[in-house]
């Protein structure tokens, strides 16, 4: 229940800044920021770091979902169905700390993408000309 509420949330967050986004980005002030060369690195550098993070989180999605079928398996061929079933439930409590941690993060990232960002651009970004 709680990583379907953090995923709601998250998506929540994403409906309310598109729709702050889009207005501002269509301003003159916006036109403006986008039309420096900065500013479109900015974007699309927040863009790739997004698209990694989404490719980080399928791929601990599938590894979790591997190993936790694995486990499962094996706890349940050698100590019977009960220690199977037990272990498929603490993986999966896992899986969904794993996806309500994630949420959390992409959530507090839509909020405060600098948060995020590595680089100093994030911070110059407004001093380039």
């Amino acid at each position: 229940m709680t990583e379907k509420l953090s995923k709601t949330m998250l998506d929540m967050v994403g409906i309310a800044s598109g729709t702050v986004m889009a207005p501002l980005l269509n301003s003159k002030p916006g036109q403006a920021f986008l039309s420096m060369l900065p500013g479109q690195v900015l974007l699309a550098s927040l863009d790739a770091v997004n698209k990694v993070l989404d490719a980080v989180e399928v791929a601990e999605k599938q590894a979790l979902s591997a190993t936790s079928t694995a486990a499962t398996r094996m706890m349940t061929d050698r100590y019977g169905e009960r220690a199977g079933e037990a272990t498929e439930d603490v993986l999966a409590a896992a899986g969904n700390l794993a996806s309500t941690a994630w949420n959390v993060f992409k959530i507090r990232k839509a909020f405060t993408p600098k948060s995020t960002a590595t680089s100093g651009l994030l911070n110059n970004a407004p001093k380039y000309k």
